[in-house]
C-alpha cells in the first residue's frame, strides 16, 4: 500500500536552505524560515509532535506558499491532534495535482463527519492511499449515504479479490461483519467476524468481542460464551472481555460497536493506524489514530492507542496527558491508569507513578493486571523485595494456575532471586517451568543462577543450551552461554558465543565484559582490553565499572586470583590451557 511516508528531513531541510540562497534571499530572511523550519526537523527525529507542528506552523508564517512545508505542518499537526488547524492548513492543497494523501483524507474526513456524502465522494475519488484503504472508506460512504446494499458488494469483493494481502482480507472480513451487524444480519456478522478470526490466529481482544457480541444476538449463546472464554484464556485477564463475559451469563445481548457509516470509517482508520506504526511511518499511523478519534469521539481504544505510541516514542508527557483524557468510567480505564503510571515512570516522575500504582490496586483489588503491574514498576526500580509483595498479590487471586500464568511465577522468581530468598526463587522458576515446559526465558533464568552458584552445572547447561536452540537470537540468553562456557573452562567455546552475543547487542556493557574476559583467556589479550574499554563507554553498573577498572590497570589474571583468594573464584570448571602470545 503506497502509503505518504514522511520526507527525509535532512535532505528537505537542504532544500529549503538551497532554494533561499539561491533565490538570493537576505540572510536574516534565510534565518527566519530556516531557524524554525530545523528545529521542526529536529523535534520529529526525536518524535516530538507537539514540537514539530508548532516549528512548522512557524516556518510556514514565513514563507506561505512552500507546498511542502504545508504538507510537514498537516502531517504533524494531525499528528498532534490539532485536527481544526490541520483541516484550514490541509485546504490550500486541495485541487492541486498530487495533493498530499493525509490532507486529502483530512478533508475527506471532515466532510463525512458533517454529513456531507457528495463532497465526501469526491475527496474519497482523489486519495492517493491505494485500493484497499480507499476501497474500506468508499464502502463506509455508501453507508452513510444510505446505500448498505452497494456497501455490501464493495466489501464482500474487497474480502474476495484479496487486495492487500492476508491482513487486507482479514480487514475486509472484519469490517464487513461490522457492516452486517449494522444491517441487522447478526449471523452474517458472526459468520464474516469468525472467518476475520481464522485468519488472525487467536485474534484481537477486540475481534473477539465483535464475534462474540454477533453470535450473541444470533442466538447462539453457549457459542458467543465460549468464545469469550477461549480468548481469555489466554490472557492474565482483560476488563473488557470480563464485563462481556458477566453480561452474557446474565442474557445480557451487547449492542453493536458500529452504528453509523461514519463510526464504520473511524474502525477503518484505527485499523490502519496499528500496520503503520509497526512500519517506518509511525507518524502516519498516529495521525490515522488521530482523525479515527475525531471521527468516532467514542472510540476510546482509538484514544488508548495514540497514548501508547506516545509513551512508546518516550513522549511522556503527551502520553500522560492523553492517559488522562480517557474517562473514568470505559472499561478501558484501568489500562488507560496502568499506561499514565507507567508513561510517568519513564518521564522520572518515579515516586509519583509508584503512588499512582498503589491508588490502581487500591481501586482493582481483584485485578491480577494491577498487582502485576505494581509489582513490574518496583522491579524495574529495584525494589525486589516489594515486587514479590505485589507479585503475591497478584498470584492470591488465582486459584488454580494454568498454563498462562507462567510469567507470574516467572517475575516473582526474580523478585525473589534479586531479594536474596534463592529457595523461593526456584521453586517459582520450577512452577514455572511445570506450566510451560521448556520456556526459554526461565531455563535461562534458572540455569544461569545455578551456574553462579555452582549448583548442577551440567544440567544448568544443557537448560541454557535448550533455551539458545529456541531463541537463537537472543543476545541476553546467547551470552548466558557463553558466559557459562567461561565459568566451566570452556574458554574457546565461550569466545564463539560471546561474540554471536556483542553481535546481536552490541552496545550492553555486559556483554562486552564478558566477551573481553573469554578473549582473555585464550590469549587475545589486545582484544580483550578494546572490549573492557568499550564495556566502560556503555556505562556498565557501578560494582562491574570497578572490576573492568582494575582489570585494565592489573589484568584479568591478577583480578581473578584476588577473587580466587576471596573465595569468589570466576571460573569454577576444569579449565582448558590459554592459547599462546597476544593474539591481538
Amino acid at each position: 500500500m503506497p502509503f505518504h511516508a514522511i520526507n527525509v528531513m535532512s535532505r528537505r531541510a537542504a532544500v529549503v536552505l538551497f532554494a533561499l540562497v539561491a533565490s538570493g534571499a537576505p540572510a536574516a530572511a534565510a534565518d527566519g524560515v530556516a531557524g524554525p523550519y530545523l528545529a521542526a526537523e529536529h523535534a520529529a527525529r526525536r518524535g516530538d509532535v507537539a514540537a514539530a507542528a508548532i516549528y512548522y506552523v512557524e516556518a510556514l508564517a514565513r514563507n506561505p506558499n512552500d507546498l511542502g512545508l504545508i504538507e510537514d505542518a498537516v502531517t504533524f499537526q494531525v499528528a498532534a491532534g490539532r485536527i481544526e488547524s490541520a483541516i484550514s492548513l490541509a485546504s490550500k492543497l486541495e485541487g492541486r495535482d498530487g495533493a498530499q494523501h493525509l490532507a486529502t483524507l483530512l478533508l475527506f474526513s471532515s466532510a463525512l463527519k458533517k454529513g456531507d456524502t457528495e463532497r465526501a465522494r469526491i475527496l474519497q475519488r482523489g486519495l492517493s492511499d491505494g485500493p484497499f484503504v480507499g476501497r474500506l472508506l468508499a464502502a463506509w460512504l455508501e453507508v452513510a449515504a444510505g446505500n448498505i446494499g452497494t456497501a455490501r458488494d464493495l466489501l464482500a469483493q474487497l474480502e474476495e479479490d484479496g487486495t492487500g494481502g492476508p491482513a487486507g482480507s482479514l480487514m475486509a472480513a472484519y469490517h464487513l461483519g461490522l457492516l452486517m451487524a449494522v444491517e441487522g444480519d447478526d449471523a452474517a456478522a458472526a459468520d464474516a467476524f469468525g472467518r476475520a478470526s481464522e485468519r488472525a490466529g487467536t485474534g484481537t481482544l477486540r475481534l473477539t468481542r465483535m464475534h462474540a457480541g454477533a453470535l450473541a444476538r444470533a442466538g447462539k449463546l453457549e457459542e458467543a460464551k465460549a468464545v469469550v472464554a477461549d480468548r481469555l484464556a489466554l490472557t492474565l485477564g482483560d476488563v473488557r472481555l470480563e464485563r462481556l463475559s458477566q453480561d452474557l451469563s446474565r442474557g445480557r445481548l451487547p449492542a453493536p460497536v458500529v452504528a453509523s457509516g461514519t463510526e464504520g470509517a473511524a474502525e477503518a482508520l484505527f485499523g490502519v493506524s496499528g500496520f503503520l506504526t509497526r512500519g517506518t511511518n509511525r507518524i502516519i499511523g498516529l495521525a490515522y489514530a488521530r482523525l479515527a478519534a475525531h471521527l468516532n469521539p467514542d472510540l476510546i481504544e482509538a484514544k488508548l492507542f495514540i497514548a501508547e505510541t506516545l509513551s512508546r516514542d518516550a513522549q511522556n508527557e503527551l502520553a500522560i496527558a492523553a492517559y488522562e483524557a480517557i474517562p473514568r468510567d470505559v472499561p478501558e480505564a484501568l489500562e488507560a491508569q496502568i499506561g499514565r503510571a507507567r508513561a510517568m515512570q519513564d518521564a522520572g516522575r518515579i515516586e509519583g507513578a509508584l503512588v499512582s500504582m498503589r491508588d490502581i490496586v487500591a481501586r482493582y483489588p481483584l485485578s491480577v493486571e494491577a498487582h502485576t503491574s505494581l509489582g513490574d514498576m518496583l522491579r524495574r526500580e529495584s525494589r525486589f523485595a516489594e515486587a514479590a509483595v505485589a507479585y503475591d498479590g497478584a498470584l492470591g487471586l488465582i486459584d488454580a494456575p494454568e498454563r498462562r500464568h507462567w510469567p507470574l511465577f516467572y517475575q516473582r522468581g526474580i523478585a525473589f532471586e534479586r531479594s536474596k530468598k534463592w529457595e523461593q526463587a526456584e521453586a517459582d522458576f520450577f512452577r514455572a517451568l511445570e506450566l510451560e515446559p521448556d520456556q526459554p526465558l526461565v531455563l535461562n533464568y534458572l540455569g544461569y543462577s545455578w551456574v553462579e552458584m555452582s549448583l548442577n552445572l551440567e544440567e544448568a547447561q544443557r537448560m541454557i543450551e535448550k533455551a539458545v536452540e529456541q531463541r537463537p537470537e537472543d543476545g541476553y540468553i546467547v551470552d548466558s552461554l557463553g558466559w557459562v562456557l567461561y565459568r566451566l573452562g570452556d574458554f574457546r567455546g565461550a569466545v564463539k558465543h560471546l561474540e554471536r552475543a556483542v553481535e546481536l547487542r552490541p552496545v550492553d556493557p555486559v556483554i562486552n565484559d564478558h566477551f573481553g574476559d573469554a578473549l582473555w583467556m585464550v590469549g587475545r589479550k589486545v582484544e580483550a582490553e578494546f572490549q573492557w574499554k568499550r564495556a566502560l563507554s556503555f556505562e556498565p553498573e557501578d560494582k562491574d565499572a570497578v572490576r573492568i577498572r582494575r582489570k585494565l590497570e592489573l589484568g584479568l589474571d591478577e583480578v581473578l586470583a584476588e577473587e580466587a583468594a576471596a573465595g569468589d573464584p570466576a571460573v569454577i570448571g576444569k579449565t582448558e590451557a590459554p592459547a599462546e602470545g597476544d593474539g591481538g
